[in-house]
């Protein structure tokens, strides 16, 4: 899997491809879709300079958002376009973090939307673990105890 660093002018295609994605999802927490709205708390949230790009046959296709959190990296959002799920790609952007969290001996934590069961499933496949929990939302943190040999 190839990366690249986020900049301005990816702002646009972060934005669409998170609405797109994400779109089930919020509506089912919210109950209803405000197109305006998220694009505007997208925006406002994004934290350009932690963000990669994931590539595909020289294409965006995706990207994650993975910040420093005290002795912790978060994995504050992971998006892959929804004509390409399902390929493996959001599997190996969560093991390229793993792997480097593992590298400098950090924990990786991630709150994911109880109405994206794919995505939770996926996380606990990989070894997360829920933590907590709010209305709409699972806490997990990736569990260092897994051998790293099911992430090879």
């Amino acid at each position: 899997m190839k990366t690249r660093d986020a900049g301005a002018p990816d702002i646009d295609f972060l934005c669409d491809l998170f609405l797109r994605a994400m779109r089930p999802y919020i509506t089912a927490a919210r109950g209803s879709w405000d197109q305006v709205r998220e694009d505007r708390q997208f925006r406002d949230q994004l934290r350009l300079g932690a963000t990669r790009i994931i590539m595909h046959d020289d294409a965006a296709v995706g990207f994650f958002v993975a910040c420093d959190e005290g002795q912790d990296l978060e994995l504050h959002t992971l998006c892959i376009s929804p004509e390409h799920q399902g390929r493996g790609l959001g599997t190996a952007a969560i093991r390229r973090i793993l792997s480097e969290a593992r590298m400098h001996k950090r924990g990786v934590v991630l709150s994911v939307r109880k109405a994206n069961v794919g995505a939770r499933l996926l996380y606990g496949r990989l070894g997360f673990v829920v933590i907590d929990e709010t209305a709409y939302h699972y806490r997990m943190r990736y569990d260092f105890r897994q051998p790293f040999s099911q992430f090879s």
